[in-house]
Parts: C-alpha cells; structure tokens; sequence
C-alpha cells in the first residue's frame, strides 16, 4: 500500500476525534466527540453540557465580531490509533488536523441529511440526541494536517485528509 493509501485507510477507520478548544480566557480544553466526513467537512453533534461546545459557540460569536481577518481562529483535532494495536507507542499512527469552524442550524437544508447520517453510522442514539434542544451541529473545514505512519514516516497536508502528502523532513 502506498503512503497515501495508508493514510486514507486510517482516517476512513477512525470515528472519533480529540477536539482541543479554547475558552474566551484562553484555557484549553480537550475531549473526544464521534465525528462523520462528508463533502470535505467534519461534523460532530454535541451539547451545550460539553465545555468543547460553548467553546465552539464562543470562537464562532468571536469571529463574527472580529474585525481581524488574520485571526481564523482555528481548533485542533487529533485521530489516534488505538494503543493495543500499536507495537511501539512512540510511533503510534496519528493524524493531526487544523480546522476552522461553523455552526449548522436546524434550518440549513443538509442538517437533516446530516443527521441521518449520524444515525446511519452510530444507531439509534442519534435519533434520541436529536430531540433534545440542548445539542448543536457543528461543521470543520480543514486547512491543513499531519500524518505519521511512524519513525520517520510524517507527511504534512492540506485541505483534506492525505491530499498531496508531503514527507515532512529535517530543514
């Protein structure tokens, strides 16, 4: 299998991400939310109860305020091999990604399709989720990331997942 190929098949395995988010004080948070990827975005669907989400909601009224367009305010994200599957946890498998962010409402016409998408692949928990008022659609671009297969082996790239993958090597 190719690096690209290698790469493609350990985003496509993985269904949860560690979100790292900043509060409007700077303190950082970290958690885990299941994530889909369609149309070159992620998604995740959390609720208000999760620090990660009023994070989110804060960089979003942030940016919107913001007259500073060289401050995207971005959130990081890391996909993690799992550990007993790992020979040397040096060199897990990993990939790291840079996003920005937007909010989906309820009326935005692929809400819905992405919900059932949601359903389709985590069951029936969504549909409970869903009627609960507290929980928000969340939509990541991803501008750039990296991807280490092992010793030796980190690529960088952009946009998406393993687009153009670049050796990352010693300036």
């Amino acid at each position: 299998m190719t690096n690209q190929q290698q790469c493609e098949a350990f985003f496509n395995s993985r269904k949860s991400l560690i979100l790292s988010t900043l509060d409007a004080k700077g303190s950082l948070e970290t958690s885990v939310a299941p994530f889909i990827y369609k149309d070159d975005k992620l998604y995740i669907f959390v609720s208000e109860l999760a620090k990660h989400t009023q994070n989110l909601l804060g960089l979003i009224e942030r940016n919107e305020s913001s007259k500073d367009l060289n401050t995207p305010g971005l959130v990081s994200a890391i996909l993690l091999a799992d550990e007993s599957q790992t020979e040397q946890i040096f060199a897990r498998e990993r990939m790291t990604l840079q996003l920005n962010v937007a909010e989906l409402l309820a009326d935005d016409k692929i809400y819905s399709d992405l919900l059932n998408e949601f359903a389709n692949q985590f069951g029936e928990v969504v549909s409970v989720l869903r009627g609960l008022s507290d929980f928000h659609l969340f939509e990541f671009t991803i501008r750039k990331g990296g991807y280490v297969k092992g010793f030796g082996q980190a690529f960088a790239f952009e946009n998406s997942p393993c687009n153009g993958l670049q050796l990352i090597s010693r300036s």
